[in-house]
């Protein structure tokens, strides 16, 4: 649950002194005091209620409570508070602002509780093909259900503190803050109300887990004169009435699409024609021989010095420092994408644009088929660069991962024993995965690749142990990937025959 200040205007039925005495210690205002039966009228009766300094009627009663005047019509008498509820039902009125102060007392102290709008959202979600949604603020755990009616929508929830057993029947996970959640998406977010510079926060702070935010605001709050005169700022603002408060379901508006796949290269590229949102890059252009007029990874902040062993990596460090496109991806100059189920490669076959973005609709990040082979992760680098070296070269990985990413040493681990892993570093994805990704990877890759240039001298090693570094660092996105609560989108990839 997250700190929000709600201070509810309380319409008072009762003694004030013996309100105070019994009520428990959290903010409230007493904005008014009420009576429901004197000298000269009766609620049960006439209908008729004194409040406000003169005797009104129940229309004028609901009226003042939907105008966001007072939150809470609250009863210290139980025998009063049944007389209102029972009376007030049979005239068409049931709200759960009328509450006793027992009900008062356990009611959520962060934000205005509705059970009716509890049951309400839920059906809804159905309708509106919510299957998964965060709640952002445990507001679940809070209130009085202890199931959620149904399978159809599977909700988590962030919460610092312990919950109530019962509200394993309601969320799927729980998770201690945003951190814990990761890089999962949802098709919406859950946020009580707050005040408009707290929602606006939390707008920001929730982009990656959605486009999509289910809120609710009292009628006649700060929040609800918000969402009206800042509609435009979504692409979606609808609202579900209940009694008391709306459910507003609203969808971020999204800055146009701004698409590059980056195609690594150190040679010239003999493809007649890329498709649109393709760009070649030359990796380790800083070091290179022969030019061809392509884009350098060597501008900016680069590490294009360390190609010979890393390879096309300085080219995926270039393009997440110096560019900001929303989505990205990495292919090779022999190597591209396909949605075809032939990998034989043509031109047309490449992944375009349009169709990378509508897999991201509904996946976080394109890999490659995953790669299936008879050997260890492990064994593979030792066939390539030679058992010793390739003890030493892991060695000096982990003691870097475990420095700087200390749990993903199990990940790790599991890795190199397995005879899985998507390989070539080949793939697309949004810019919050690109940028998690990289400042994980190379958070350790840097300084354990000057470490084993330095201590095991790979620039006058033949070109295959050279590249030791890159052999163990090409199995790194696997790790990330099976550490991270993503959804995996394979494709297959077609080779350029001859190159």
């Amino acid at each position: 649950m997250h700190d929000l200040k709600f201070i509810p205007k309380i319409l008072l039925c009762g003694d004030e002194s013996e309100f105070f005495s019994r009520v428990e210690d959290r903010p409230f205002k007493i904005v008014g005091h009420a009576k429901i039966s004197g000298e000269d009228f009766d609620f049960v009766r006439d209908g008729k209620i004194f409040f406000d300094d003169k005797v009104q009627d129940l229309p004028a009663l609901i009226k003042f409570l939907q105008s966001g005047a007072a939150d809470y019509f609250l009863f210290t008498d139980m025998h009063e508070f049944a007389a209102f509820r029972n009376n007030a039902y049979k005239r068409g009125f049931l709200s759960a602002q009328v509450v006793s102060l027992e009900e008062f007392n356990v009611s959520p102290k962060n934000f205005f509780y509705d059970p009716d709008a509890d049951l309400r959202l839920l059906n809804n979600l159905k309708k509106r093909g919510i299957k998964t949604l965060l709640d952002v603020d445990g507001y679940f755990s809070l209130g009085r259900i202890f199931t959620k009616g149904n399978d159809f929508t599977e909700i988590d929830a962030v919460c610092e503190k312990n919950l109530p057993p019962m509200t394993e029947n309601i969320y799927a996970h729980v998770y201690k803050n945003f951190a814990d959640v990761g890089l999962k998406k949802y098709d919406a977010v859950l946020l009580v109300e707050r005040a408009p510079e707290d929602f606006n926060k939390m707008l920001v702070l929730t982009e990656n887990f959605s486009d999509k935010v289910i809120t609710f605001a009292r009628h006649g709050s700060e929040l609800e004169r918000h969402i009206f005169a800042n509609a435009n700022f979504f692409s979606e603002a609808v609202g579900l009435k209940t009694v008391a408060v709306d459910w507003y379901f609203l969808t971020r508006r999204t800055p146009p699409e701004d698409f590059k796949i980056f195609v690594v290269t150190h040679k010239e590229v003999k493809i007649p024609a890329l498709p649109e949102g393709y760009e070649i890059i030359h990796g380790g252009h800083a070091q290179a021989e022969k030019t061809f007029g392509y884009l350098g990874d060597d501008t900016g902040e680069n590490i294009s010095r360390l190609n010979l062993f890393i390879n096309e990596l300085t080219a995926l460090f270039w393009f997440w420092k110096n560019t900001s496109h929303t989505t990205a991806g990495l292919a090779h100059y022999r190597r591209f994408f396909t949605t075809s189920d032939d990998d034989k490669f043509s031109p047309e076959k490449i992944l375009t644009q349009k169709d990378a973005l509508k897999i991201l609709e509904r996946f976080d990040i394109i890999v490659g088929e995953l790669f299936l082979g008879g050997l260890t992760q492990r064994e593979f680098v030792t066939n390539d660069c030679g058992k010793n070296l390739a003890a030493l070269g892991e060695a000096i990985l982990k003691k870097h991962l475990l420095k700087a990413q200390p749990d993903y040493l199990d990940a790790f681990e599991f890795v190199m024993n397995s005879s899985t892993f998507y390989k070539c570093n080949m793939f697309v994805a949004r810019r919050n995965i690109l940028d998690a990704f990289c400042k994980w990877l190379f958070s350790f890759l840097l300084d354990a690749t000057d470490e084993a240039v330095k201590t095991l001298q790979l620039q006058n090693l033949p070109w295959s142990p050279r590249r030791l570094m890159s052999f163990l660092a090409e199995r790194m996105l696997t790790v990330w990937l099976i550490k991270n609560r993503l959804r995996v989108k394979e494709l297959k990839i077609m080779q350029v025959e001859g190159l």
